[in-house]
C-alpha cells in the first residue's frame, strides 16, 4: 500500500480554509517547498480543488469535513479501521490476520476501489464515505473462505446510498 501520510497531513492542515505558504508548510512538516509543491499536485490528482496564489500560498477551494476517528470509535462497537487515503478498504480488510466478523474499514478515498463486475470505483476524495464490513460465513466457503464482506457507500452531499 503507498504511503499517504504527508498528502493527508497537508489536506487536514488546509481543511480550514485558510492560505499557508509553501514555507509555511514546509516549516511544519519538514520538508521542502518543492516537496510541498510535488504534494499538492498529487492531492489536486485526488480531486481535491487547491487554490495556488502567488504571495499568499495555498489554500482548498472550499473547506472539507473531514471524517473524525475518535468520533467513530465511540459511536459504533465494533472494531473499526479509519485510514484516510487507502488502496481498498475491501482488500484490506481480507489482508488482515486474526480480524472479527464486523470489522469495518473506512475511508476518505480509495486508489484502487473495485465496483461491481470488477470494475474500477473511482469516487472524489470525500464525495462519499467509503466502508468495508467484513462478517463470518461458516456456511458456505466462497473464494475468501469463511470471511465475505459488504460495500457500502454513502453520499455525503446527496443522501445517495449505493454498494
Amino acid at each position: 500500500m503507498k504511503d499517504f501520510t504527508l498528502k493527508t497531513k497537508l489536506i487536514q492542515q488546509l481543511c480550514d480554509g485558510k492560505f499557508y505558504s509553501g514555507e509555511q508548510l514546509g516549516e511544519v512538516f519538514g520538508v521542502s517547498r518543492a516537496a510541498i509543491a510535488r504534494h499538492i499536485r498529487g492531492i489536486q490528482e485526488l480531486g481535491i480543488d487547491i487554490y495556488s496564489v502567488k504571495g499568499k500560498g495555498y489554500k482548498l477551494e472550499q473547506p472539507l469535513e473531514l471524517l473524525k476517528p475518535e468520533y467513530l470509535q465511540q459511536s459504533l462497537s465494533v472494531p473499526i479501521e479509519v485510514i484516510p487515503i487507502i488502496d481498498s478498504t475491501n482488500q484490506y480488510l481480507l489482508n488482515q490476520k486474526d480480524i472479527e466478523s464486523g470489522s469495518v474499514c473506512v475511508a476518505e478515498y480509495q486508489t484502487q476501489g473495485r465496483g461491481r463486475r470488477g470494475r474500477a470505483w473511482v469516487s472524489p476524495y470525500v464525495e462519499y464515505l467509503l466502508l468495508y464490513v467484513l462478517a463470518s460465513r461458516s456456511w458456505s466457503p466462497g473464494c475468501y473462505g469463511d470471511q465475505f464482506g459488504y460495500r457500502y457507500c454513502f453520499g455525503r452531499s446527496t443522501g445517495r446510498v449505493g454498494c
